[in-house]
């Protein structure tokens, strides 16, 4: 019961943190064309982008690779839950950008 339990509480920490990340940027996770945005930029977002971005000092490029090692997480910890047989989805926030993360 624990993992079970492990899982929600992770997936609703990654959220709370892409919500932060998001409003940090100045991002509504309610407008679709700001988050088909985000997506597009995420899925070529690799780790030399997160290296440069730390390495450039800026805040703006430093959350967004924050934002998108979150993504990561997430995908990952969902993928987890699937292959232990747990049933565990992300929230509003997720939804309304994992959407356009699959298309």
């Amino acid at each position: 019961m624990s993992q079970i339990e492990n899982h929600w509480d992770e997936v609703a920490q990654l959220e709370t943190g892409l919500m932060r990340k998001m409003i940090a940027l100045g991002i509504d996770w309610h407008d679709a064309s700001a988050m088909k945005q985000l997506a597009s930029e995420c899925k070529v977002f690799g780790p030399s982008d997160v290296q440069a971005a730390y390495a450039s000092n800026d805040p703006k490029q430093i959350t967004k690779a924050e934002l998108f090692s979150l993504v990561s997480l997430m995908i990952q910890t969902m993928e987890n839950a699937v292959l232990e047989g747990r049933d565990v989805h992300g929230g509003e926030v997720w939804k309304a950008f994992g959407k356009h993360l699959y298309q």
